[in-house]
């Protein structure tokens, strides 16, 4: 069984694959894949069976491009969800001092996340971007004598980037400190598949709709199904459809599986006031115990 996911390895994106691997089974192989337009596709063209994909930051919110994917590219369903803590560690050549340290490096929303560690710590360290944190480790990892960050060669600085645990054992660099965010930090991922979840009796459902038509009230009216059968929805996001300015796609997560007669009736009714309707799937809601994937 392949699976795929938001690769290099050494990312965020890869331990939640491994930690999806021990649910499924050891008879699993894991690929790696340079863009969400390649992951997602790959499930769609048959290469891989599932993909493991992020769909939303506790701080950075919805990944905008996984949602547009799932609504417009692919037919695709959500057939599990996991939440994992995200943490982020400093990482240098092994024999390299917290003081040492005149450059750090890596992906924006990881420098930000870390700002208050790196103003009290390192407060006259220069910061560059990567492509990834995986990456960011890679380049601390490969540089020898002449640091490279980004596109230039700066000399003599001494970087170290922000990562993960999994990175630096990836390339045997050495964790200066850890758990460097500011604020708790969560991640949500889903695993895409052909197929969603069989119904467990603790279910959640995702869709995506437009209103058929712009209307006062157009979106009450829509909402009603739910409210009106006391469905508890869990998130409500709009995005625009990029059909039209002010033409927006709305994606609801709600309790319940799509075989629910509750949930059944709700979305028939939907249907009648939409202009676009899309299943996303149903799938078992996320529990932190026993087992994340439980």
């Amino acid at each position: 069984m392949k699976i795929g996911y938001l690769g290099p390895e050494g990312t965020f994106s890869e331990e939640a694959s491994q930690l999806y691997k021990k649910s499924v089974g050891s008879n699993v192989g894991l690929i790696p894949y340079a863009t969400f337009y390649d992951l997602l596709f790959a499930v769609e063209q048959g290469k891989i069976a599932e993909a493991i994909a992020p769909i939303e930051n506790s701080i950075e919110g919805t990944i905008g491009t996984i949602t547009d994917m799932l609504a417009k590219d692919v037919n695709l369903f959500i057939c599990q969800e996991m939440v994992l803590p995200v943490y982020h560690y400093l990482i240098a050549p092994k024999g390299i001092k917290l003081s040492a340290i005149t450059d750090v490096i890596s992906i924006p929303q990881a420098l930000d996340q870390c700002k208050d560690f790196l103003r009290k710590h390192l407060p006259k360290a220069k910061v560059h971007m990567a492509a990834s944190t995986s990456n960011a480790v890679m380049q601390v990892a490969t540089s020898i004598g002449e640091k490279l960050a980004v596109h230039r060669k700066i000399k003599g600085g001494i970087f170290a980037a922000i990562g993960t645990k999994s990175a630096a054992h990836l390339y045997a660099l050495n964790i200066l400190a850890k758990k460097i965010n500011a604020k708790d930090n969560q991640t949500r991922f889903v695993v895409l598949a052909k197929k969603d979840h069989p119904r467990t009796g603790k279910d959640k459902t995702s869709i995506v709709f437009s209103i058929r038509k712009d209307r006062p009230g157009g979106l009450h009216a829509c909402l009603a199904a739910f409210a009106a059968r006391e469905i508890n929805l869990t998130k409500i996001e709009s995005r625009p459809s990029k059909k039209a300015l002010g033409d927006y796609y709305f994606f609801i997560d709600m309790e319940g599986h799509r075989q629910d007669r509750i949930i059944t009736g709700a979305l028939a009714e939907l249907k009648k006031q939409t202009g676009f309707f899309k299943l996303l799937g149903s799938y078992p809601k996320f529990r932190k115990n026993p087992h994340p994937l439980a």
